[in-house]
């Protein structure tokens, strides 16, 4: 059940202080089991290159895709985890297994670090420094494709954003690979890893696929890559699309907890519990296996400030608002004026 409350009014808790006392030791424990998962992922993958090389014929091969495509996404979790250091500390290591999850997205693990670990996590929903949080009215302003899109209708304008989950990981990668090129902090050292990180792996998984054959190619990387786009998306856009802007770094107001279906939550650590997100904020190091356990002593210790719903219910809110901030705790529909309160500032469950 969702949980939307008013927002708080007093002191902002030393929640991760506060957890720690309350939660035994060992959910900061590394978990080296946890990297088998390569092989699970690496296995369907194979296959299903196996099937399309092999086995190849028109009603197969989506459903291959589909398979592969989440296995992208899996492994990109993995490697999302991974890249916070928990299991492994010594930085190669950490960078050569992070790089193989995130390969299939062309990801860098250097990218990733310095975008996702640093900018990202100190910075969450802090606005105009969060890469990752959504447009502002001045973004509106200055934008002539934002404003065309709330010019057209509701339906076409959340058809366009919605499709666009299956490329969005990878348009908002290309978009800080930018960022940090043209930075004047960025050394030339590190300019020549952001790009081999990028072109690496994107030469590996398109040749490699394409002297297996074309279908191989379209079915077997370029349809799967879509996919595990849209699967990494439908997470990170429920995490935070909801949640208001914020001058203080209060993790319980700016992330929110998604839970999946009652059908599909066998794959939960599929996912590396992605969806309990309020938790991997608290602690980015944590294994992904303590995160419902973690989110459970938050909820008993601050019921009125931790948020969590299905993340079908995230979804459709999302599909229901608009994606332009007016303030730090309104959406806004600037053509037709349109308002919708964020989490904690009166956003209904449903509508």
């Amino acid at each position: 059940m969702a949980t939307i409350t008013r927002e708080p009014t007093s002191q902002i808790p030393n929640y991760r202080n506060q957890v720690k006392k309350a939660m035994p030791s060992n959910i900061l424990e590394p978990d080296y089991g946890n990297l088998a998962w390569f092989l699970v992922h690496g296995a369907l993958i194979s296959i299903g290159y196996y099937l399309l090389v092999k086995h190849f014929s028109w009603w197969i091969a989506p459903v291959v895709s589909l398979v592969i495509g989440h296995s992208f996404a899996c492994m990109g979790f993995l490697a999302h985890d991974i890249c916070h250091g928990g299991t492994i500390k010594k930085l190669w290591i950490r960078d050569l297994l992070a790089g193989l999850g995130f390969s299939p997205l062309a990801i860098g693990p250097y990218l990733w670090r310095r975008w996702h670990n640093a900018d990202h996590h100190n910075n969450t929903q802090v606005e105009g420094v969060d890469p990752d949080h959504l447009f502002t009215i001045e973004d509106y302003k200055n934008n002539p494709i934002l404003r065309w899109l709330y010019r057209i209708s509701p339906l076409a304008r959340n058809l366009i954003i919605f499709s666009s989950f299956s490329y969005r990981m990878d348009q908002q990668m290309i978009r800080m690979l930018l960022t940090y090129l043209k930075s004047k902090q960025t050394t030339s050292g590190q300019r020549v890893l952001l790009v081999a990180q990028f072109l690496v792996p994107v030469t590996l998984w398109v040749t490699g696929s394409l002297l297996l054959g074309t279908q191989v190619f379209w079915w077997g990387y370029f349809v799967p890559l879509l996919i595990g786009n849209a699967v990494a998306i439908s997470y990170i856009a429920t995490n935070h699309f909801l949640n208001p802007l914020a001058d203080d770094r209060d993790v319980l107001a700016t992330s929110l907890s998604v839970t999946l279906p009652k059908a599909l939550q066998w794959l939960d650590p599929w996912h590396q519990h992605f969806g309990a997100h309020v938790a991997h904020h608290l602690f980015p190091g944590a294994h992904g296996k303590h995160s419902r356990a973690i989110e459970a002593k938050v909820a008993e210790l601050w019921p009125d400030r931790f948020h969590t719903m299905p993340i079908t219910t995230a979804l459709k809110l999302l599909w229901q608002t608009p994606w332009v901030y007016e303030d730090k705790t309104t959406l806004v529909d600037p053509h037709r004026e349109v308002r919708a309160g964020t989490l904690g500032h009166g956003l209904p469950k449903e509508k």
